[in-house]
């Protein structure tokens, strides 16, 4: 009994010197594999450091690229650093499979024709399925202990063919020690930068631009000045970078306000729109700002109301044009809705008197008043509600008055001076005309050189009338007598209204010579005379066309005598 029990001690004893055998092998190999992969480690890891710097120094910051760049080149670093850790680490990373070991001593050791592997395959469980000789299984094992004992395990790995890479990974990690130790400043914001990817983090430079104007708001029309402040090494000249929001990006050369001044500037005189900028002074470059142009308020609809005044008879009338023409005491009423809000407005008149014009609440639509009396010309003064910029039209505009011009009268009848005696009867017709009406007449008189006096005819109407009056003269002038001489017209009123009251015109002038019955009866027997003389000379004038209408006549009529062929 006590034979099999030593024996069996003696089995187990040599079991576990070759498992710890095998197990010492599979350590080294992980040690082997932890080595190798923390060389590739530490290679890609310095050289994506350096390129990361590359890419982030020179496009990144220097082209101000948002945030998510660097979280973008973050990402790309740990999807490389993840792919290398597997491709040369973790994936030769096995669990300890003694059958495996086996065979690779065994390919190092053919001259063990299989002993080990079929050794570490063999256990009790295996030879019970098997029903194996337990004899000479153990006959197996304890040659195959035999075979083995001089052998080392741990030589299936070899640390010697990690030594080129052991070189060149402290190459490359002396390497990057040596230029982070050189430019510190710029590994340090480069992993600030990284940590904290939201940051506005610079590189150092040499040229150092410490401020510029920023961002500004300015009205339409007004002058800018952009200046930077550098430190460090100055440049002899800067460049100021603009893009409208419509075009392309320029350059400008930013000069220093005094030679080997700190201080750069340029003026741009009246920019068009609202545009971003940058300034590069030397190797630094400013972050980006914009200046925002705020225009002048723009009308997007207006309406001017003419209201005329009742005399002219007209309807009031609407025009979208601020060019207004209008007959004198119309009322014109602007209304014009804007854009955008203003705090306030105010109508130049003739350069010289202001008005403050009505707002509404939400400042968009402003109206104004005003009765056209006399001509003026007139613009507009505009305050936006939020910047308080103030702005003037671009130019005048025009109210042109008409005004009302005085009625037209003639005396159609008589058409001349006349005579009469004390008891005639004065009888008079005339015709009137203005443009927007006639409202009454009356006739001025005088007697020699005596003051005038009127006879109210009466009210009119229309634009045109055409009125007729009689009146005996011993009524018009008491105590008339002979070689008194009347002086008379007609004087005509319009329908205008207001202060300055109607316009008033007269005619021509007419007499009428006062004589003797006698003179008068002579004076119609000239006249008569006269008229008779007139036809005389008239029949003998159509007697003498009448001849010569005749002589053409017979002319036409007789044949024409032509000469015979023969």
């Amino acid at each position: 009994m006590t034979e099999p029990a030593r024996t069996t001690e003696s089995d187990a004893a040599s079991r576990a010197v070759v498992e710890h055998k095998l197990r010492d092998a599979w350590h080294k190999e992980r040690r082997f594999h932890h080595a190798r992969g923390l060389c590739f480690l530490l290679v890609w890891s310095a050289a994506l450091i350096v390129v990361d710097l590359l890419i982030d120094w020179l496009f990144l910051a220097s082209y101000r690229a948002p945030g998510w760049g660097v979280l973008v080149l973050l990402g790309i670093n740990v999807v490389t650093l993840a792919a290398v850790l597997h491709h040369y680490w973790w994936r030769h990373l096995r669990r300890y499979e003694p059958v495996r070991l086996a065979l690779q001593i065994e390919g190092r050791h053919p001259e063990l024709q299989s002993l080990l592997v079929s050794y570490v395959q063999i256990d009790d469980r295996l030879e019970a399925e098997t029903r194996a000789s337990h004899g000479l299984v153990m006959a197996l094992r304890r040659r195959a202990v035999a075979r083995t004992r001089p052998i080392d395990f741990r030589e299936v790995v070899n640390f010697r063919v990690l030594a080129r890479l052991f070189v060149f990974s402290l190459a490359v990690v002396g390497l990057f020690a040596a230029i982070s130790a050189y430019k510190s400043e710029l590994f340090h914001t480069l992993i600030r930068r990284m940590l904290n990817p939201v940051a506005r983090i610079e590189y150092p430079t040499a040229t150092v631009i410490e401020r510029v104007s920023g961002d500004m708001t300015i009205r339409q029309g007004a002058a800018v000045v952009i200046s930077a402040v550098c430190s460090g090494e100055l440049p002899e000249k800067g460049t100021l970078h603009v893009k409208s929001d419509e075009g392309e990006w320029e350059s400008l050369t930013l000069l220093p306000q005094r030679p080997g001044g700190a201080v750069f500037a340029y003026r741009l005189a009246e920019p068009r729109g609202s545009f971003d900028y940058y300034v590069t002074a030397g190797d630094d470059e400013s972050a980006r700002h914009r200046v925002t142009v705020v225009p002048a308020p723009k009308v997007v609809a207006k309406r001017i109301t003419l209201t005329y005044p009742k005399y002219t008879g007209l309807e009031p009338r609407r025009q979208d044009s601020y060019y207004v023409e209008v007959p004198e005491g119309t009322r014109v009423r602007w209304r014009m809705q804007l854009d955008r809000p203003v705090e306030s407005v105010t109508m130049i008149r003739n350069r010289t008197d202001e008005a403050e014009l009505t707002v509404s609440e939400s400042g968009r639509v402003v109206e104004a008043e005003a009765t056209a009396d006399e001509p003026f010309e007139y613009r507009f003064r505009w305050r936006i509600a939020h910047h308080r910029f103030v702005y003037e039209s671009a130019g005048s505009y025009m109210v042109n008055v008409l005004p009302d011009t005085p009625p037209e009268v003639e005396i159609l009848e008589p058409v001349r001076d006349e005579k009469a005696t004390v008891r005639k009867r004065l009888s008079v017709t005339f015709r009137a005309r203005d443009d927007y009406g006639c409202a009454a007449a009356r006739l001025v008189y005088a007697v020699g050189d005596g003051p005038e006096r009127t006879w109210t005819i009466g009210e009119m109407s229309g634009k045109t009338p055409t009125r007729s009056l009689e009146k005996k003269l011993a009524e018009l002038v008491a105590g008339l007598k002979e070689e008194d001489v009347i002086t008379y017209c007609v004087e005509v009123a319009d329908n205008r209204a207001g202060p300055s009251g109607p316009n008033v015109s007269r005619s021509g002038k007419r007499r009428v010579y006062v004589v003797s019955i006698a003179e008068y009866l002579r004076g119609i027997l000239e006249e008569q005379m006269h008229w008779v003389s007139e036809v005389r000379e008239l029949r003998v004038e159509e007697r003498t066309a009448s001849e010569k209408v005749g002589a053409m006549r017979n002319t036409e009529t007789q044949p024409a005598t032509q000469p015979s062929k023969e």
